[in-house]
């Protein structure tokens, strides 16, 4: 393998690396959403490809967020939702507000919507 191939691939194994390193945190919509709004499309929207997804947290919710968020700053955050990865973006601020916008990808909220819908126990 010529040193620009061998370069190249040992780029993107670090960078294969750097997302097994993200902090983590699952939410379920269940337990941690007291309310939730998917937005499906939008005149303005400058990403057709992508849904916006609102929720309120519970408190608890908050808490774990907010102490994630503070302890990883700088790195990468991987949130899932009902066990679905939704999104893998660096964390600049802690996060402690209740509530949250999360830009959904359609191809994601395909897999995401019917566990939404899921009625809640009672």
């Amino acid at each position: 393998m010529k040193s620009a191939g061998k370069l190249i691939f040992a780029v993107l194994a670090m960078l294969g690396a750097l997302q097994c390193l993200a902090a983590e945190i699952a939410l379920s919509s269940e337990t941690d959403f007291t309310e939730m709004t998917l937005e499906l499309r939008r005149a303005d929207n400058l990403n057709p490809d992508s849904m916006e997804l609102s929720v309120t947290l519970s408190p608890d919710a908050q808490r774990r967020l907010a102490l994630v968020t503070r302890q990883e700053m700088h790195n990468y955050l991987q949130l899932s939702i009902n066990g679905i990865a939704v999104s893998n973006a660096m964390i600049h601020s802690v996060i402690e507000g209740p509530s949250l916008v999360i830009i959904v990808p359609r191809k994601i909220a395909r897999d995401l919507l019917p566990t939404l819908l899921e009625p809640s126990t009672p």
